[in-house]
């Protein structure tokens, strides 16, 4: 991979810049889903591309390219450079100087995502679908079980003396899947994710995924209250990437966020941490550094329900003079880096989801929602659909559907009574079920 970024270096140092960038990457991807025990699709793909960032008179210009002969990098730098003569000024233009890293970085590739053979890859989606069907009759289809994979390597060079490179590789299998009585049907989806495939469980995730749609049969519908509420883990992982915009240094700026959230306010729960960790092996988006090159770090963003940092890039911690939080983001080599999240997460408490369920006494578990994209990540309210399970007398009683949830994430994370033990990354967002005071319920 470095031949091509020695050209490009070469290249730049010809020029009269202010500053340089190269960004190279390399990524793999396999995908297989299987249905009634058969293949039904498959992909492979790599994909290869290198970008460069310029300053020059302050500023800023963006190229890339797939293709890495002289001619090509030439072309794209050529590019950069015109961009930038056309855009503004900017005195906050700049990259990264290298710092050494004091966190390990081991554990984000694993050689057997390679050495597993797609064979293999295969029957470990079909085992998914196989333990679904066997495990109950009422498990009457299964839309799509699957595997999936990707490694991702990176390297970065600025003209400041940056050169870092890294790889790393994730694994993910999943189930979508229809249980069905006499009178009904009801739909479930799991997912897991590791480093290793061969840590995964497929058996496991079907037994799951069928066990999450049969508990959901003979729902019934009920009337508008408020009470106390149950968030599970998987919902609440989704709400809090909802509310992740409300972290960014870029929102902050910008002034696109809540002006009740900022650092030192304490509009949270004090059973409420919540950080941000591009170190997390267990998350997506693990990696040693960021889309600039800056090391990987963990940052508390809340602790004991206080805003306590904002995460930002190179770029917005100069605009906002606060510290950078290794929170530059690249979804492709094609794209310009931008101020994002890495593994956001809500820490784990000590309490069992039976624990928590002893202690709501009377009230509802939520286990799934509706339209959360409608919600509001500015403002935080959100009005959405949802579905779940009554609680009587410390005890799951019976399903229930139809019904809507309403109120604010910011408000709700404020009334968080009890925090859960069963922590689990969706994704890059993770968090453990959450016990929550009071919700509004709308039902019949």
């Amino acid at each position: 991979m470095s031949e091509s970024v020695n050209i490009a270096e070469e290249i730049l140092n010809k020029r009269e810049l202010d500053q340089w960038e190269i960004f190279l990457q390399k990524s793999s991807n396999f995908r297989v889903e299987t249905k009634q025990g058969e293949t039904d699709f498959v992909q492979k793909a790599e994909i290869s591309g290198l970008a460069v960032r310029l300053i020059k008179n302050q500023k800023m210009g963006f190229s890339f390219s797939s293709n890495l002969d002289y001619a090509s990098l030439k072309q794209t730098v050529d590019m950069a450079e015109s961009v930038a003569d056309v855009t503004l000024e900017d005195p906050d233009y700049s990259f990264v100087s290298p710092v050494e890293s004091t966190r390990a970085t081991n554990g984000f590739f694993c050689p057997e995502i390679e050495e597993t053979n797609e064979l293999d890859k295969i029957s470990i989606a079909r085992t998914i679908e196989e333990t679904a069907f066997s495990h109950d009759k009422r498990v009457s289809a299964v839309r799509s079980s699957g595997y999936s994979d990707y490694i991702l390597e990176a390297e970065i060079r600025n003209s400041l003396g940056l050169r870092v490179q890294a790889k790393a590789g994730l694994a993910r299998i999943w189930i979508e899947l229809m249980a069905q009585s006499a009178s009904e049907q009801e739909m479930s989806y799991w997912s897991s994710q590791a480093r290793n495939p061969k840590t995964l469980d497929p058996v496991k995730l079907g037994q799951v995924g069928a066990e999450r749609a049969i508990n959901r049969l003979g729902g019934v519908a009920m009337q508008s209250t408020k009470c106390p509420v149950l968030i599970e883990n998987t919902v609440a992982a989704s709400l809090l990437g909802t509310l992740s915009n409300a972290f960014l240094a870029e929102s902050h700026y910008k002034k696109t966020v809540s002006p009740r959230v900022y650092v030192g306010s304490k509009v949270f729960a004090p059973t409420i941490n919540v950080f941000d960790g591009g170190l997390e092996p267990e998350g997506a988006r693990a990696f040693p550094f960021d889309g600039e090159g800056t090391p990987s770090q963990l940052t508390a963003i809340v602790l004991d329900g206080e805003v306590m940092s904002l995460l930002a890039d190179n770029y917005y911690s100069r605009k906002l003079q606060t510290k950078r939080t290794a929170n530059s983001c690249r979804s492709s080599f094609d794209s310009a880096p931008f101020n994002g999240v890495t593994n956001l997460f809500i820490e784990r408490g000590n309490s069992t989801q039976s624990e928590l369920i002893r202690d709501i006494g009377s009230g509802i578990m939520i286990t799934e929602v509706m339209g959360l994209h409608t919600a509001n990540p500015i403002s935080g309210d959100f009005s959405v659909g949802a579905a779940g399970f009554k609680i009587s007398g410390g005890r799951i009683d019976h399903p229930i559907k139809g019904i809507a949830i309403a109120g604010n994430l910011i408000d709700l994370l404020g009334l968080v009574r009890n925090v859960g033990a069963d922590f689990q990354f969706f994704g890059a967002f993770g968090a453990p079920s959450l016990l929550v005071e009071s919700l509004s319920i709308s039902g019949e």
